[in-house]
């Protein structure tokens, strides 16, 4: 049964096996683009909206200084979604500093952490961002977790 096999894989009970981790799914991104794709508070709208489709990534984190930084110098996120409808409704300009249009931050999580953590995280956010010894290291997606899966 599919669900039993999904279940299986986000928990990682094969016998004796550990159960897969957070740094894993990002290893299987592979060399794809920059570990940390990221924005600072004080580039434009215009600048956020050429990263996000430099790298073919819907959202991002807005951070205070270029890695290596800590997780406390995560201070709100960008998404396409948003910046199209601000846009699109006036709210917001392209030259306007993208700090006056970023959300909450992404949620974290460890990259020791399970897969399934990986999953709670993303119950209500479409990234999260990975920290390795309170460091952010990467993002990851519910693409990037669903591809993980569809490769064991």
């Amino acid at each position: 049964d599919i669900h039993r096999e999904l279940e299986r894989r986000l928990t990682g009970f094969l016998g004796t096996e550990e159960p897969d981790t957070v740094k894993e799914i990002l290893a299987r991104k592979g060399a794809k683009m920059p570990q940390f794709v990221h924005v600072h508070p004080n580039e434009t709208v215009r600048e956020a909206i050429d990263i996000l489709a430099e790298y073919a990534v819907s959202q991002m984190p807005v951070v205070k200084q270029e890695p290596p930084l800590m997780a406390a110098e995560v201070i709100g996120a960008v998404s396409e979604r948003d910046l199209l409808d601000a846009l699109f409704a006036g709210r917001a300009h392209l030259a306007d500093r993208i700090e006056s249009h970023m959300s909450a931050p992404l949620p974290m999580i460890g990259s020791g952490e399970p897969v399934n953590a990986a999953m709670a995280a993303l119950e209500k956010a479409d990234a999260a961002v990975v920290l390795d010894d309170g460091k952010p290291i990467g993002i990851v997606t519910r693409q990037d977790v669903l591809g993980f899966l569809a490769t064991e």
